[in-house]
């Protein structure tokens, strides 16, 4: 039978969970605190915890994968609230190097995204239940981050005109100049997401991240979290990040500020890339919707606060709303005619 890692309270027993913005870990029963140090260096049974022995778990109703490092027996899956499952423990190459830490709670992340709803007036109200909101979870999503360096050339023929008017003659003078340029180019926190069922517009839409909060990885964070595993290779996500840069070094080197004009070739060698696979923090909300066939998907920055979602319209009420709009423009319309005439 698979045993999962979890981190035990040592005054109560119960399941310790990491601490928002801190480098602890509490007990929500007993209230007991204990350091993510002392934690990460034992096991619930005292044994020293080895690399790669983590959980993944599946979910039988819509297929998503989820990585936890506590015993979630009864958790729900955050795509479609359904329980999930233990599948077989994960290999030490998906053992992230690093993460952001979760910087909002539960409690602030309802507080902000309450806020956030409170300017919407056209909400589904079931969206709003209290049952609803209460499935918010905190998820870390995982991503590669990428640096790039390289040698920059440039070939090419740049133009600068001078005109003058001598008499009644315009005279056009034209200098050509050969143009070779070169310089070692570098570029930093390259993202890509490493979860293809992602949808990207909407990773994308809580960034940007603060990675001066990178810490090194260690279970103890994923607690009272949970985690998806990576399933893009990173030689696929390197590759799109070249392309990437590939697409920006002519910008940089093509800077026509002295020349009226300037063509030419660029080249670009990558002379080291470095790669890192790590966690960033999102709370996500998920609502199935009347007719259950268009999920809709909320996402909180877990650091930031910044928002990025689709939301559930009440087209009822949205549709009445501009009924009684319109109806009262031509009301107007035709009280002012009757005025006039």
């Amino acid at each position: 039978m698979s045993q999962v890692w979890t981190f035990k309270c040592p005054a109560c027993g119960n399941s310790l969970e990491y601490i928002p913005g801190t480098k602890s870990m509490k007990c929500p029963f007993c209230g007991h605190t204990s350091t993510e140090a002392e934690m990460t260096q034992e096991t619930a049974d005292g044994a020293p915890v080895k690399d790669g022995e983590y959980r993944e778990y599946h979910c039988q109703n819509c297929g998503a994968q989820i990585v936890t490092g506590d015993t979630t027996a009864a958790t729900k899956c955050y795509f479609c609230h359904s329980p999930v499952v233990l599948m077989d423990r994960l290999s030490a190459e998906f053992r992230p190097d690093g993460l952001i830490p979760f910087k909002l709670d539960k409690e602030n992340a309802l507080s902000k995204f309450k806020h956030y709803l409170s300017k919407k007036r056209f909400l589904d109200r079931r969206f709003l239940s209290d049952d609803q909101l209460e499935m918010l979870s905190g998820v870390y999503y995982p991503y590669w981050l990428g640096e790039i360096e390289g040698d920059g050339t440039f070939e090419g023929e740049g133009t600068r005109v001078n005109s003058t008017i001598r008499g009644n003659y315009n005279i056009t003078r034209t200098r050509y100049y050969k143009v070779s340029r070169m310089g070692h180019l570098s570029f930093s926190n390259l993202q890509r997401k490493a979860l293809q069922e992602v949808d990207r517009k909407l990773s994308d839409g809580i960034h940007p991240f603060d990675f001066h909060d990178m810490k090194p990885f260690s279970m103890s964070f994923l607690s009272g979290f949970l985690a998806e595993k990576r399933d893009v290779e990173e030689s696929d996500a390197a590759a799109d990040m070249e392309k990437e840069v590939l697409g920006n070094v002519p910008v940089l080197m093509e800077r026509n500020d002295s020349f009226q004009s300037l063509r030419g070739k660029t080249d670009f060698q990558v002379t080291d890339r470095r790669m890192r696979y790590v966690l960033l923090p999102a709370w996500i909300l998920t609502y199935a919707g009347k007719t259950k066939d268009r999920p809709y998907y909320f996402m909180m920055n877990g650091q930031t606060g910044t928002v990025c979602g689709s939301l559930p319209l009440n087209r009822k009420k949205l549709l009445l709303t501009s009924v009684l709009f319109a109806a009262g423009v031509i009301g107007l319309l035709c009280l002012g005619g009757a005025l006039i005439w």
